[in-house]
């Protein structure tokens, strides 16, 4: 059994080659800017250890946490906003490419928020998971903000894709689903 509790952070790296060289399997947390990343990371560990920014796009590397000695849980940047121009929306889009081109990714966690529409760059990180063949579930956050017709739209947005969906609004669901979710990749 996975002791999340135990989690330290490691580095951060802006290319493949600064990311750790161990064989360690990662689990990449995806989304927009804002969508709650350092809040789902926080809520899985159980302590505050990812900071979380009211500012959008500030994360512009990945950052490795270390969980229980065994695996990485990998903070990716926020896509979709970013005040510094397209500058870094090209370097994230590489950036993400080389990564799942590498096969380092053994499970994605893609965050949306219930509350808005799918953005084409949702969609986008949707096709890039696909073409890659990496696992991935959808974890909708914010739902403690949301009213129901919001989440129905929400699901139906995805259509119907095979990946596993979950609804994300801490503390009243607790950290339990995500962390069975996240120990599904690593098996």
């Amino acid at each position: 059994m996975i002791d999340f509790r135990k989690a330290k952070f490691v580095l951060s790296s802006a290319s493949l080659e600064g990311c750790p060289k161990d064989g360690k399997k990662e689990i990449v947390l995806l989304g927009r800017s804002n969508v709650g990343k350092s809040t789902l990371i926080n809520a899985l560990l159980g302590q505050g250890l990812a900071y979380s920014s009211k500012t959008a796009g500030k994360t512009k590397t990945l950052n490795y946490f270390l969980i229980d000695n065994s695996f990485y849980l990998v903070d990716a940047p926020g896509y979709g906003y970013t005040a510094y121009g397209t500058g870094l929306d090209t370097m994230f889009a590489s950036m993400m490419e080389d990564y799942f081109s590498s096969g380092r990714a053994a499970g994605a966690l893609l965050l949306l928020d219930v509350r808005r529409k799918m953005s084409e760059d949702d969609r986008a990180m949707l096709s890039l998971l696909e073409e890659d063949d990496v696992p991935y579930a959808v974890v909708f956050t914010k739902s403690d903000r949301a009213k129901q017709s919001e989440k129905a739209l929400a699901s139906r947005q995805l259509g119907d894709i095979k990946a596993t969906k979950i609804v994300f609004s801490p503390p009243k669901e607790g950290a339990a689903p995500l962390r069975a979710l996240v120990a599904s990749f690593l098996k």
